[in-house]
């Protein structure tokens, strides 16, 4: 729970960024870091602290990105597998929609910055269809443990959209 704290923290300095700020993160919404221009890069080192390990910054950096998507919001909304699950039950996601994902579920997050592409696609389309707020810090939690070897954040990603029983 003490990270999912951080993980808040961080997002609400996020969000206080001025406008040009969050508009230079929200340009690089699905940009790694190290391709990430001065001024989004600036704007996301204002936010994060010394503790966060440097092999994360890349995942924190895209966490931030697409939270400029959104307007900045008061208190957490959904996870994004929640969302993605009503959203596909109730028709506004076509059928590829279900075969993103899979694919999504299959792709490790690497420095070439395929999956945050993948990503960014998909929370771009969420954030049409939907108004509903999305939970950054569990965002955040699950892009963290991305790579995980027991492939725990794709199993609960699944278990959410894909289970039949519903949420």
């Amino acid at each position: 729970m003490e990270n999912k704290t951080n993980y808040e923290s961080f997002l609400e300095r996020v969000d206080a960024l001025s406008t040009g700020d969050r508009a230079a993160l929200k340009r690089s919404a699905g940009v790694m870091l190290p391709e990430a221009n001065g001024k989004a890069i600036a704007a996301f080192y204002r936010c994060i602290t010394p503790a966060v390990p440097q092999w994360q910054e890349d995942r924190w950096f895209a966490a931030s990105c697409i939270k400029c998507l959104w307007d900045p919001a008061e208190g957490a909304g959904e996870p994004v597998e929640k969302v993605l699950a009503d959203l596909i039950r109730g028709a506004e996601l076509s059928d590829s929609m279900q075969h993103r994902v899979e694919g999504l579920l299959d792709t490790q997050w690497d420095q070439d910055g395929y999956m945050l592409t993948k990503l960014c696609r998909m929370m771009k389309l969420i954030r049409q269809k939907t108004s509903e707020e999305i939970d950054f810090a569990d965002l955040l939690e699950d892009l963290i443990y991305w790579n995980n070897e027991n492939q725990s954040v794709q199993r609960k990603w699944a278990r959410a959209i894909f289970s039949t029983n519903g949420i």
